[in-house]
């Protein structure tokens, strides 16, 4: 009950402000209306409708931010599913800085109370420039907490340097930087009981291993082609230093949240994929993108049916991704700040595993309608 409480004493919060105070706070509304054959990404696919309906809040004074954002998403199908996020947050920018922290916390229904977790994290962000190099220096540590799984608790450390440097040809070079650790608070090697529930699959890791440390290199060249056409390249590499990790691996996953299911520092590999740009006529902009990933799982054993698992192999995934969108921004004034926001998109999922489990499709196509005031 004190989730629901603290959800709705948020809420009543901003409602009951003053009316006089209004001009100071900036919201926002917005709705997305999902159709997708595969949400769960299962390899036994079902369709289902989702209606994604959130809300924004932010208060802004001299050197200080607040805000809030909560959203609730509704199967047609699979109510079971059906859940609450919600984020407190606050951030001090200055002129070349910025400094944040945050608490967020996702309520799901008594059937799929295991995704329930509650999130508190800071950040640190500062910009300086070296030899007409704009440089980012990014920092933050994270506390996840799931309040029914408690084996997978863990907080994350990251340190991040970005570059990017533009060119009279309307060419610029992005480049980044990132190391990554993450430790588990109350990790214990799983037993038989976990493996039969369908959670904890992976190897059987002793807890020392399964702290992990991985470095990332993100690599983007964009290019302005034409005066409304863009074109964008893009490279990732992950590689882990030390420890194994270790990643909830659940067969299916959870819809908006894919840290149990697909661990992004528990994994190695590379991605590679370009981005199409192009404004239409009456200022609509049409976005086309295609990514190749190769993801390798140290912590992940496979299976070779729906029983026979083998604890000697690792994981390894060939992921394809294709999308496509249309968005149109109405704006209704620069005194109000007030725009209007719709979009169009298409995407595609072809994921071929080398662990049966892990071999699916997904197509889904959304509509979302954004207003901000």
């Amino acid at each position: 009950m004190r989730k629901i409480y603290f959800t709705t004493g948020c809420v009543l919060m901003f409602l009951f402000l003053p009316v006089s105070n209004f001009g100071q706070w900036n919201f926002s509304v917005s709705t997305f209306q999902t159709y997708s054959d595969n949400p769960f990404r299962s390899v036994n696919a079902q369709s289902d409708i989702i209606s994604t309906f959130d809300v924004g809040v932010e208060k802004e004074w001299d050197g200080a931010n607040l805000l809030y954002y909560g959203s609730y998403t509704n199967f047609m199908n699979s109510s079971s599913q059906n859940y609450y996020w919600h984020q407190l947050g606050v951030y001090f920018p200055a002129e070349k800085s910025i400094f944040g922290a945050y608490f967020e916390q996702r309520i799901n229904k008594t059937e799929t109370d295991y995704f329930d977790y509650s999130n508190i994290a800071g950040y640190f962000r500062y910009n300086f420039s070296l030899s007409s190099v704009n440089l980012t220096f990014n920092s933050a540590l994270n506390f996840m907490n799931y309040s029914n799984l408690p084996e997978y608790n863990n907080w994350v450390g990251n340190l991040g340097l970005k570059a990017i440097k533009s060119f009279e040809t309307k060419t610029t070079f992005i480049g980044t930087l990132l190391f990554n650790y993450k430790g588990f608070k109350n990790y214990t090697t799983p037993d038989s009981t976990d493996y039969e529930k369908g959670r904890g699959q992976g190897r059987w890791r002793p807890s020392e291993d399964a702290n992990i440390s991985q470095i990332i290199f993100n690599g983007r060249i964009a290019q302005s082609l034409f005066e409304n056409t863009g074109l964008a390249f893009n490279f990732q590499y992950k590689n882990i230093l030390s420890g194994s990790g270790f990643s909830a691996s659940l067969f299916e996953s959870t819809y908006g949240d894919m840290e149990l299911y697909d661990d992004p520092i528990s994994q190695q590999g590379y991605s590679f994929g370009g981005m199409l740009t192009q404004i239409l006529p009456l200022e609509i902009t049409f976005r086309l993108n295609y990514a190749y990933f190769y993801k390798d799982y140290p912590s992940q054993g496979i299976y070779y049916s729906e029983t026979e698992f083998d604890d000697g192999v690792s994981r390894l995934d060939y992921q394809n991704i294709f999308s496509a969108s249309f968005s149109k921004t109405v704006l209704f004034g620069e005194e109000t700040g007030s725009s209007l926001k719709m979009s169009l998109h298409y995407g595609y999922i072809n994921n071929n595993s080398n662990s049966y489990y892990y071999n699916y499709r997904q197509s889904s196509i959304s509509f979302n309608f954004s207003f901000n005031f």
